[in-house]
């Protein structure tokens, strides 16, 4: 009796284990069929969000660039608003969410085309947004590098942000450099690497195994490629080339300069009251004297900051500088608040910078050659805080272009670092070449924060060496490119970039300990597209609107 009490025991004990392992199997089964559904329907509700998002864009993107610039004040009423209008429909037809936040830059939407919106649509407990800017700029500001003419590559810079070749692309594993007694080697490294990066080239791309076979070879003071060694292997493998199907909207640097002076002078790009069209059509010597002539500046001649500094202080207009003794101008440190005025240079500029120089809430146009150099091995005193745009023009009655050198030392260029929400950054336009070398040299603890933060032009070619160098630049680096002549010791028309991976040493001459670590690099340059929202008035301006497009965002 005991045995069968016992047995009965022992199979409803199991029968109560299978139904419960049953029950719990059911409920699993259930929970990943909802999850399954649930995860479903997220993706496809991001998936809509992110489309209709993506049309809202393209429709905006076709009217903006087919708008008819007029003024500032009338392109409100061609985009209009939440309540009607362009926008008013996008939203409608899209069901997306468009916020305007055009004031919250500080955009002085009567003097600027600039416009900033946010675009959004919920997905299920989320929203995707993406924020757009209309802008009337140059298209070298949306890429990280570029040329119109050629872009170079060497060796194994770090690069965020998209390439544009108006011609050829060339990438190697091999940093060429000339050292202090002006010998020259060419040093294997790694090839370039990039992030989500996409290399615009509308003619050919090729790169250069130097492992397999030389690169390149020194020939009469120059760097010649050999072109029997490179082909079209992708390198990096995972680099993105298409041609650019957009407009490439070019800078007229004589004609922007001009305009930037009349509106130094307080005439303004759509000011017809003050015959803003006569002034412009004239050459820049005779709109410089006329305006002179008119009173329009106060011409000082340089003694000091701080005099300088007395007279900004005491007068509503621009001022016109004047070297006191000799052909340039010497700044040497201290604070030069400029009060939303601008600095005409008429002569050199040279930076020198021994100390911390600041010069803020202005712009500069310098009718000389610009030099920045580092002086003596203190590194703690090297940084150039500018918050300015600044154009390198050149001597206006020999019509020679502004040459712009960046060099020696340990030299940052950046915003404020003791406020927080300064985030602007340095636009530098050259007329003539820019040269930028030797910077923080032989540092090997590779900062990520950037030394460089600006975008930087030049008409003509320019040659960047960052083998000994440590460049960390948050911004924009293009050369526009003469064909008359070629970069720097290289024998090509545009950008060469020249880059190690790894660390530097110089006990007698360079020494290098190698590395793939991309965290090593030691040119380094990240886009940032704040450039559009926060230099405004002192951007190139161009006659033709583009939208400019950040990355995605999810909350």
């Amino acid at each position: 009796m005991n045995e069968k009490g016992y047995s009965l025991v022992v199979t409803l004990l199991i029968i109560t284990i299978f139904f419960i392992l049953g029950l719990t199997i059911l409920s699993v089964a259930i929970y990943q069929a909802r999850f399954t559904e649930v995860r479903v329907e997220d993706v496809e509700s991001f998936h809509e969000a992110t489309k209709a998002i993506e049309e809202t864009i393209a429709e905006m993107k076709v009217k903006v660039e087919n708008l008819q610039l007029s003024t500032p004040a009338l392109l409100d009423a061609d985009l209009g608003n939440v309540q009607s209008g362009f926008i008013q429909q996008l939203m409608e037809r899209y069901g997306v969410s468009i916020q305007d936040i055009t004031e919250n830059k500080e955009i002085d939407r009567n003097k600027l085309f600039t416009r900033v919106y946010v675009i959004s649509k919920a997905a299920g407990k989320r929203t995707v947004s993406r924020q757009v800017i209309v802008a009337s700029t140059p298209s070298f500001l949306k890429y990280a590098l570029g040329s119109q003419e050629n872009v170079v590559l060497n060796g194994g810079a770090y690069i965020e942000g998209n390439i544009y070749a108006g011609k050829n692309a060339y990438m190697t594993n091999v940093a060429n450099y000339i050292d202090f007694d002006n010998n020259e080697y060419m040093e294997p490294t790694s090839f370039p690497t990039s992030k989500n990066s996409v290399l615009f080239v509308n003619e050919s791309y090729n790169s250069c195994n130097h492992e397999k076979a030389p690169c390149y070879e020194f020939v009469g003071e120059r760097f010649l490629m050999s072109k029997e060694n490179y082909s079209d292997e992708r390198q990096p493998q995972d680099l993105s080339i298409q041609k650019e199907r957009e407009e490439f909207i070019d800078v007229n640097f004589e004609w922007t300069v001009k305009d930037k002076l009349l509106n130094a002078a307080g005439i303004g790009t759509f000011d017809q009251k003050q015959n803003y069209n006569d002034y412009i059509q004239k050459s820049i010597n005779e709109l410089f004297d006329k305006l002179k002539l008119e009173g329009r500046f106060d011409n000082v001649d340089f003694e000091s900051v701080s005099e300088l500094q007395k007279k900004i202080d005491s007068t509503d207009q621009s001022i016109i500088l004047r070297p006191k003794d000799s052909s340039e101008i010497s700044l040497d440190g201290g604070v030069l608040d400029l009060q939303k005025k601008w600095l005409i240079i008429d002569g050199d500029l040279v930076l020198k910078v021994n100390k911390p120089i600041t010069i803020k809430e202005g712009n500069i146009i310098v009718f000389g050659d610009l030099k920045i150099f580092g002086i003596g091995k203190d590194k703690k005193n090297k940084n150039i805080d500018l918050d300015s745009t600044v154009y390198v023009f050149g001597q206006r009655d020999l019509n020679v272009p502004g040459r712009t050198w960046i060099y020696n030392a340990n030299i940052n260029i950046t915003d404020d670092k003791d406020d927080k929400d300064d985030d602007k950054v340095v636009v530098l336009l050259s007329r003539g070449p820019l040269e930028i070398a030797r910077i923080n040299e032989f540092e090997n603890n590779f900062s990520q924060t950037p030394n460089l933060k600006g975008y930087f032009y030049t008409e003509s070619n320019a040659t960047v060496y960052a083998v000994g160098s440590y460049i960390n630049i948050e911004g924009g680096l293009f050369a526009r490119g003469d064909t008359s002549s070629t970069a720097p010791d290289f024998d090509v028309s545009g950008l060469v970039i020249n880059a190690y991976r790894g660390q530097v040493d110089r006990p007698n001459r360079l020494s290098f300990t190698q590395s793939n670590d991309i965290e090593q690099s030691r040119f380094v340059i990240r886009h940032d597209k704040s450039v559009f929202i926060n230099r405004g008035e002192g951007l190139p301006f161009v006659d033709k609107l583009s939208l400019v497009v950040d990355k995605l965002i999810v909350k």
